[in-house]
């Protein structure tokens, strides 16, 4: 019997499917599946099509919205991130583990390794498992559209978190343009409105865009600065370390703007290895940064995001998409608070 109504409330939910679909979907063997669609075609429940799938009967009108009515809970959640090697991406698995465990949830992670062909093949075998929602933290926001369009074309909702990811269903991100307006104005009062800038930009996702974007164009409010270079990174300490030695052998900038809190630390590393004293600003609010700045280091300040509530977010949105639900809205924002010497007694940091 409970075969069958998860027979029916697949097909309530996503409409007509094809024996092999619907053995796939729901982990039933077609020869035990087989036998349930039969019976309830000759219920009236369902009927078979001349394409091969089932549909609803025609005496199933109000079973089906009864059906509909209940909430319905993920039992297999898919995850997969950009890395497990930086402090945000553990909380934010940790905060999604944990919220997927109230609903009795599984949670399948996977490490991507900062590679998009990684990731877009976790994103398939999610599929072949399959999983009941994926959450994607994405390593391209565009590049991952492919992978995204197959999972929903099978019947799995796709939710991005942290970044937002093309054809993604739901998003739920910081306030990335925020992040980097509130940088910038620090910034410009740091540096009495008049000075040279250099930014440490990073990989082609939209919060990395969305920071220097805030940033560059809150930067317009003062006329007296200007951005004298900016260099790439990958998000890492080695790669702040990389950035630093190619910006600081051609400029040494009034302040320096980089787009999470590793890179600022490598950033640091290279500032200390030359003596230099320059102030850098970042985004994350991890407690790595935290500390630099309690120590009075060159990281003078950094837009704090939530990883636990970004993760939170996207277990609900997961949940509400597997229901039939809709998620709103579909972008979710969280505003980062931003962290110096004096606010930090206020803050509790992650990581």
């Amino acid at each position: 019997m409970t075969r069958a109504v998860e027979v029916l409330g697949h097909i309530s939910h996503h409409g007509p499917r094809s024996l092999a679909e619907l053995a796939r979907r729901l982990g039933i063997p077609k020869s035990s599946l087989l036998g349930i669609c039969q019976t309830l075609v000759d219920d009236g429940f369902l009927s078979y099509t001349t394409d091969g799938r089932y549909r609803l009967g025609l005496g199933l009108a109000e079973l089906a919205d009864a059906q509909r009515s209940q909430p319905t809970r993920p039992a297999r959640i898919g995850l997969t991130v950009q890395n497990l090697t930086n402090p945000f991406f553990t909380v934010e698995v940790d905060a999604i583990t944990a919220a997927a465990a109230e609903l009795g949830a599984e949670v399948i992670l996977r490490d991507a390794g900062q590679d998009v062909a990684t990731q877009c093949e976790h994103l398939s075998a999610f599929v072949a498992t399959p999983v009941d929602a994926i959450i994607l933290d994405a390593v391209h926001s565009a590049d991952v559209a492919g992978a995204i369009t197959s999972a929903q074309d099978a019947g799995i909702p796709v939710v991005a978190v942290n970044v937002g990811a093309a054809r993604a269903d739901a998003t739920i991100t910081t306030d990335n343009v925020q992040a980097g307006q509130v940088l910038a104005r620090y910034v410009g009062r740091l540096l009495n409105g008049t000075g040279a800038v250099a930014i440490v930009d990073g990989l082609p996702v939209t919060a990395v865009r969305d920071r220097v974007v805030g940033f560059i164009s809150t930067l317009r409010e003062f006329p007296g600065i200007t951005v004298a270079r900016r260099v790439g990174g990958d998000h890492s300490v080695e790669g702040g370390e990389h950035a630093a030695k190619e910006m600081l052998d051609h400029t040494v900038p009034d302040a320096i703007f980089t787009i999470n809190d590793p890179t600022a630390l490598g950033v640091l590393n290279e500032l200390h290895a030359r003596n230099l004293t320059v102030p850098v600003v970042s985004v994350d609010g991890a407690a790595a940064a935290v500390q630099s700045i309690i120590r009075g280091e060159p990281l003078v300040a950094t837009a704090a995001q939530d990883p636990r509530e970004l993760g939170r977010l996207a277990v609900i949105a997961a949940t509400d998409l597997h229901a039939g639900r809709p998620f709103r809205p579909r972008t979710r924002l969280l505003p980062t608070n931003l962290i110096t010497a004096e606010t930090v007694p206020t803050y509790e940091p992650w990581g």
